[in-house]
């Protein structure tokens, strides 16, 4: 893959250039303009403008057309952006951004497009590991089609054998862990290789050291960062919005708001869901039917010898189901439709307008006088 491609240059659109999401915070987008960015996409093949007229990065708006249309603008997009005089010293020129260029890959939380791994971390402590929802979150890293790494952090807080019983845990799942000490530098310079010449997020819950480890392998990041909640012993959240930081050794990283439960889950066909399970797809293929869900199903082949993720495959499959059927499931929170359509909100999550309250109010005031009439 070549990652060397100039990405500042004219688009299709005259008076507009070639820019890359680096950051989104409230509505605005910091978009480079640099022709030496380091990038995923190696079809964009154009010459670059002038360096000295161009700024590297500027602070853009997005057009009204794109929230009308519901285009959500992510962090790592490919744009098309319109350069306009700016307001101050800090952001000498400022742009519009005019359209969304196609991506490569998509990540809903976070909001992040054209990625080309993910880092799902982990702490071994402070707080407490929990199984079940790493596991949602490498299911749906999976259904993403992202390469996948798991980062164990925390490790000088366990005895060694409870670190070593974890990777023995995690490897079982089919992935090769990494574990990682902020304190002592363990594993750091493993991270670093792991993420040369890619554009990867870290993710994972609140408290899990996230923003620690990124200012480990970034100094100049200087991320915020909070110690885990005594009373609850769950992490508190400190990133706010999602920023793709620069590598010394090529690549980028983000950082994303951290969560303590999950909303959603991929939206996969459900005979598809076992391909996000690395530990069984060399069974794949064997089955009675070519249509198993490995439920029920007679001659399956992928239900024995049991496998650890089971149960939670039969979880997610019973989800996947009912999103499918739309029997008492939706389309899970900040995700779009793949056909197009306009999402649509569960029942529980309506609330009625103020407009209609006071109208319905009215009505059942003007019923009320007719019958005492």
């Amino acid at each position: 893959m070549n990652l060397q491609t100039p990405v500042s240059s004219k688009g299709d659109v005259p008076g507009t250039y070639i820019g890359w999401v680096r950051a989104v915070q409230a509505n605005f987008y910091r978009v480079r303009l640099d022709p030496a960015l380091v990038a995923a996409d190696s079809h964009l093949d154009l010459p670059a403008p002038d360096e000295k007229s161009t700024p590297a990065e500027i602070l853009c708006t997005r057009r009204a057309k794109l929230k009308k249309t519901r285009q959500q603008v992510m962090v790592g997009d490919w744009v098309e952006v319109s350069l306009s005089p700016g307001v101050g010293d800090l952001w000498p020129e400022q742009g519009v951004i005019e359209g969304i260029l196609p991506r490569r890959t998509q990540l809903h939380r976070p909001a992040i497009a054209n990625l080309t791994q993910t880092l799902v971390v982990m702490a071994l402590a402070e707080p407490a590991p929990d199984p079940h929802l790493l596991n949602r979150l490498l299911v749906q890293a999976e259904a993403s089609q992202l390469r996948v790494q798991v980062i164990l952090n925390k490790a000088d807080c366990v005895d060694p054998a409870v670190a070593v019983s974890w990777m023995n845990r995690v490897q079982s799942w089919g992935y090769a862990p990494l574990l990682v000490s902020v304190r002592t530098g363990l594993g750091i310079p493993a991270l670093l290789e792991r993420c040369r010449q890619q554009i990867s997020v870290v993710t994972g819950p609140s408290g899990v050291g996230k923003s620690s480890l990124l200012n480990r392998i970034l100094p100049d990041a200087q991320l915020a960062t909070q110690a885990v909640s005594g009373r609850l012993r769950q992490g508190r959240h400190t990133t706010r919005h999602v920023e793709l930081f620069p590598l010394p050794e090529g690549g980028w990283i983000a950082d994303s708001p951290g969560f303590n439960a999950l909303e959603g889950i991929p939206l996969v066909h459900p005979v598809q869901l076992i391909q996000c399970f690395p530990e069984v797809r060399d069974r794949l293929g064997h089955c009675q039917f070519r249509d198993c869900l490995h439920d029920q199903e007679p001659g399956c082949r992928v239900r024995y010898p049991e496998w650890e993720r089971h149960s939670l495959y039969l979880e997610l499959l019973q989800e996947v189901q009912e999103l499918q059927q739309g029997e008492g499931g939706s389309i899970p929170a900040r995700q779009e439709p793949r056909d197009g359509s306009e999402k649509k909100i569960p029942p529980r999550h309506r609330h009625l307008s103020r407009r209609y309250i006071r109208q319905t109010f009215h009505s059942q005031k003007l019923d009320s006088l007719g019958s005492e009439k």
